[in-house]
C-alpha cells in the first residue's frame, strides 16, 4: 500500500515534498510461492525455537526438492541476478504438497499453542493486547475490552457505537471475498487484490523518483521470510538494472544509547549491559534502495528492535547515509 501512496502523492501535490519511503516486512512480490521457497531453510535454521520432529522435517525437505523449490533457490538468488525470474506457482495437481509455508504454520501450533507467527521466539503464556491480535490468536485478558472498542474512546474518535472494530478484519482489497483470501477472492495470488505485485512497477517508480527508499525485514518473522523479501527484490529492475549487483554483508551496528529500559536496568543494578547492542543486521545499498535485514526482530520491527528501526528513520530523514 505505501508504494501505491507514495506514487500518488507524487500525481496529486505540488505543496508537499516526499523525502522517500520507509517499508517493513512487507509483501512486495509474489507472496505465496517466494515463502514456500524459503520455508525450508527457515525451519532449519530456526527450528531450536520452533521444535519441529525430525520426520516432519525429513517430509518438508522431500516436498522442497519434488516441487523444485530447492533448485529455484540455487538458480535465482543470484547477485547479480541473471535475468527476472518465471513464475512458481504449484499446479493444481501438486498445489496442498507445495505449501510449504501453510503446513509449517499449522504444525507449529502443535509444540507451542502460542506460536506467533510475527515473531517466532515468543512463547506461553499469551500475553494481552489492548488491540486483541497479540498473535494470529485474538486476545485480551478477560474484563479489558480491545481500545478502539471502548465507549470512551468511540466517543472521543466519533466512531459508531454499532461497529466493532479488529485489527485485521479483511476486505480491503475490491475483489476480496471478505473472509482473507482463498478461492472466491480475485487476484493473481487470490488475496483478492487485482493490482500487480509492488516490484511490477509502482515501487521502482518511487526509488527513481525519490533515491530514498528503505526495505527492512526482521529475521524472526514467519509472516514474510526475510529470503522471500530478497528473492523479490533481486526480480525488481530500478534505476536500469535487475537486482542488487553485489550481495549484502555490511554490518548494522547500534551504538544509540538504551532510552526506554536503561533505567529498569539501572535499578536493577544492571547499568551499562543493554549497551551498546552491537552488530543487529545487515545493510546494503544500490541505485536509491536500502536493504536492511533485522536480527532479534519480528514483523513489527519498530516494536522488537527500536534502536534499529530509529536509525530507518533516521536514514529516510537524510540525517545519516548509512544505517
Amino acid at each position: 500500500m505505501f508504494p501505491v501512496g507514495s506514487q500518488a502523492q507524487s500525481k496529486s501535490s505540488k505543496t508537499l515534498t516526499r523525502l522517500g519511503a520507509l517499508m517493513y516486512d512487507p509483501c512486495i512480490g509474489a507472496f505465496d510461492y517466494q515463502n514456500d521457497v524459503y520455508t525450508l531453510p527457515f525451519l532449519e535454521e530456526n527450528n531450536n525455537v520452533l521444535n519441529y520432529n525430525k520426520s516432519y522435517l525429513t517430509q518438508m525437505a522431500q516436498a522442497d526438492e519434488a516441487c523444485g523449490y530447492a533448485e529455484y533457490r540455487r538458480d535465482w538468488m543470484q547477485f547479480p541476478p541473471a535475468e527476472h525470474q518465471p513464475p512458481h506457482y504449484p499446479d493444481n495437481a501438486t498445489a496442498a504438497e507445495c505449501g510449504l509455508w501453510h503446513s509449517a504454520y499449522n504444525e507449529a501450533y502443535h509444540p507451542n499453542p502460542c506460536f506467533n507467527v510475527y515473531e517466532i521466539g515468543l512463547q506461553c503464556p499469551l500475553l494481552s493486547d489492548p488491540l486483541g491480535f497479540p498473535t494470529d490468536l485474538q486476545f485480551v485478558s478477560p474484563g479489558l475490552p480491545v481500545y478502539f472498542n471502548r465507549t470512551d474512546v468511540k466517543i472521543a474518535m466519533h466512531a459508531p457505537m454499532n461497529v466493532s472494530w479488529d485489527e485485521c478484519n479483511g476486505g480491503v482489497f475490491l475483489a476480496d471475498d471478505g473472509n482473507g483470501g482463498g478461492p472466491g477472492s480475485g487476484g493473481p495470488e487470490a488475496y483478492g487484490d487485482t493490482s500487480p505485485d509492488p516490484i511490477q512497477g509502482v515501487l521502482p517508480r518511487v526509488i527513481q523518483s525519490t533515491n530514498r527508499v528503505l526495505v527492512a525485514n526482521g529475521d524472526l518473522d514467519m509472516e514474510i521470510l526475510t529470503n522471500a523479501t530478497m528473492l523479490a527484490i533481486q526480480n525488481m529492475t530500478w534505476n536500469g538494472q535487475l537486482g542488487f549487483q553485489q550481495r549484502p554483508n555490511t554490518s548494522i551496528v547500534i551504538t544509540l544509547p538504551d532510552v526506554l529500559y536503561n533505567a529498569t536496568f539501572v535499578a536493577s543494578g544492571f547499568a551499562g549491559y543493554d549497551e551498546p547492542q552491537g552488530v543487529m543486521g545487515v545493510q546494503h545499498y544500490e541505485r536509491g534502495l536500502m536493504w536492511a535485514e533485522t536480527y532479534l526482530s519480528g514483523h513489527m520491527e519498530p516494536q522488537f528492535q527500536p534502536r534499529s528501526s530509529y536509525r530507518h528513520l533516521q536514514w529516510l530523514l537524510r540525517r545519516i547515509e548509512t544505517l
